[in-house]
């Protein structure tokens, strides 16, 4: 799919960027594009300020889902606030999210060479299941929960990857519940109940 709007100089938003991303990723998962092309296409992608960066990341790959596709009568609408999701993102180098901190409904993390942690222990969640979507292939990735949380990992860690939950993952209302999908090949996921210096002491799970 070729992704344009009528006018190509038009700045693209988050939710744009984050569509194309979309459409890479599951290129890649399809054997369509190779990690390495990936890789290459999603840091085009989020560096790309206008429809007309985005459109030749994707001018080679199979339309969208009709469902999925971005509207052609101008730019894409914006997502009602309470679905704006959370994106962190860094090319080399570290996020961190851990102590107080407002935790949304969906977050995207995006940091595929990089160290990741995200600390909901002492975070204000919402109401009902958060969505983490990862790309962090080839990083190390680890999400420290509440006592009693569940996780569903649905993450594809099919080339090399490793993910190593320590987490239920039926849920178990009133506890928070995490679902937590995207791709991990070549990197790690680890999700715990504490900290790695709280392990090192022997307060493991």
């Amino acid at each position: 799919m070729e992704y344009r709007e009528p006018n190509g100089r038009m700045r693209a938003s988050d939710a744009d960027r984050e569509r194309v991303a979309g459409i890479l990723r599951e290129a890649a998962a399809a054997g369509r594009i190779t990690l390495e092309e990936l890789q290459e296409r999603l840091d085009a992608t989020f560096a790309a300020r206008t429809y007309d960066d985005l459109a030749p990341l994707t001018a080679d790959l199979p339309a969208e889902p009709a469902s999925r596709a971005p509207s052609r009568g101008g730019a894409a609408p914006a997502p009602r606030p309470e679905e704006e999701p959370l994106v962190l993102r860094a090319k080399v180098g570290s996020v961190v999210r851990r102590g107080h901190w407002t935790v949304p409904r969906r977050i995207r993390v995006s940091n595929p060479m990089g160290s990741t942690v995200l600390d909901f222990r002492s975070a204000e969640l919402p109401d009902g299941p958060v969505d983490v979507d990862l790309a962090t292939s080839w990083g190390e990735t680890r999400l420290v929960l509440p006592d009693g949380a569940t996780a569903e990992i649905r993450v594809n860690s099919s080339w090399f990857g490793l993910v190593d939950s320590r987490v239920p993952e039926t849920p178990a209302p009133p506890a928070p519940h995490f679902t937590v999908h995207g791709d991990m090949r070549g990197g790690s996921l680890k999700v715990r109940y504490k900290m790695r210096l709280e392990e090192m002491f022997g307060l493991h799970d």
